[in-house]
């Protein structure tokens, strides 16, 4: 299938039509430093966002000014709001940067995404599944930011984003963003999950102590 996209992160394009198949393999690789901003509100998204490695953010502002994290776009996944601002032609709706460690993705035009759309089922398939997935994803973030205690939401994300191990990298300026709040709303949350016991606090880094009591808190 070409370097820059292979059926290992993406199984849908082994079974695109043959047609599709040549034009996925034309599609070539671009690359964002980490931090980058790719899409600003407003712009054209000219297209959807494969990602083939690292990670995207799209985000919005607050009526203070600060980010809030809307989703996170890793290996495997594309962007929704870029996919329905190409296909209905209307401007991205939010902001979009790269990952800490930058972000790796082909970009497949608007005409072609339209293709797509009409004549393969496969890539049909996948979208709908992302979509879904997606909308589930942000039903549950709507969710707690409206129904529960900052130490309730920082517990939660520290439960997703973790490694298998139990480790979070990430400064409280980082998690502050992705929350939407101030960074001293989060540090005092973090101070409270540490004084039980349930995580423990490093230097751009936390980590699970409890795994079982931070899920119940």
């Amino acid at each position: 299938m070409g370097k820059a996209i292979s059926p290992t992160h993406f199984p849908f394009l082994s079974r695109l039509s043959p047609l599709g198949q040549d034009e996925a393999r034309a599609l070539r690789l671009s690359r964002a430093r980490a931090g980058q901003q790719l899409l600003q509100r407003g712009d054209l998204a000219g297209g959807a966002y494969l990602i083939v490695g690292g990670s995207l953010r799209a985000y919005y502002l607050t009526e203070g000014g600060r980010e809030a994290t809307l989703y996170r776009v890793e290996t495997g996944g594309t962007c929704i709001l870029a996919l329905s601002a190409a296909v209905n032609d209307e401007p991205y709706p939010a902001w979009v940067d790269a990952g800490p460690e930058g972000g790796q993705f082909v970009q497949v035009p608007q005409a072609l995404l339209r293709r797509w759309l009409e004549r393969e089922p496969a890539f049909r398939d996948y979208v709908f599944g992302v979509l879904s997935g997606r909308v589930f994803e942000l039903m549950q973030v709507l969710e707690e930011s409206g129904s529960m205690l900052m130490e309730q939401r920082v517990a939660r994300f520290i439960l997703r984003r973790a490694d298998p191990t139990g480790l979070l990298k990430i400064t409280q300026a980082v998690l502050a963003a992705e929350l939407g709040t101030a960074r001293e709303v989060v540090s005092r949350a973090v101070r409270a999950l540490v004084a039980r016991g349930l995580i423990r606090n490093g230097r751009g880094r936390l980590q699970i102590l409890d795994r079982l009591r931070l899920s119940s808190h």
